[in-house]
């Protein structure tokens, strides 16, 4: 039995950038949609300082195309029949 996502075309990665505020993060995701690129968003924690604990920073990957493809997507449950 094979994988579906390795039999699947991945996009391939334009860019990466690491941000530190979800304005950026925003536009950065506008900008992706006006050019018709595919995005890829991960958040994680970051120690600022040993006094100030941890802040959240967004990785933001741009890629030639959506990295999922309509076939892998979620098929939308049927309507409960009407009684």
């Amino acid at each position: 039995m094979t994988d579906l996502f390795e039999t699947a075309e991945q996009p391939d990665l334009l860019a990466t950038h690491y941000l530190t505020s979800i304005e950026d993060v925003t536009e950065h995701l506008r900008a992706a949609s006006r050019l018709g690129l595919g995005v890829r968003v991960r958040s994680y924690l970051e120690a600022e300082d040993e006094d100030e604990g941890l802040a959240e920073h967004w990785e933001v990957e741009l890629l030639t195309s959506s990295p999922v493809h309509v076939e892998e997507a979620a098929e939308p449950e049927p309507a409960a029949p009407a009684e």
